[in-house]
């Protein structure tokens, strides 16, 4: 998502933890990079967080990103904020 919460780019995500995450994407990143997305998770429902790109790499011909969360919020795909993510 860019600043004005408009879609920028799609990813597949491939690990998920309370701290971070990794994903694939097309979408250049740099290590350092500020990361605004929304995840879907069976069991969460919709997150959506604020992360930092904390490293990269080029594998199967895409890249591979890992970022480290600074905020999670636990949204509905309208965008209504529910609750904090616990």
């Amino acid at each position: 998502l860019d600043k004005a919460g408009k879609f920028i780019a799609m990813g597949r995500l491939v690990d998920f933890s309370m701290s971070g995450a990794s994903f694939r994407a097309e979408l250049p990143l740099a290590v350092g990079a500020q990361v605004r997305a929304r995840l879907r998770l069976l069991e969460k429902g919709t997150l959506a967080v604020s992360a930092r790109v904390v490293w990269s790499r080029k594998d199967a011909g895409t890249n591979l990103y890992g970022i480290k969360f600074d905020s999670l919020e636990n949204v509905y795909p309208t965008g209504e904020l529910k609750r904090p993510f616990t």
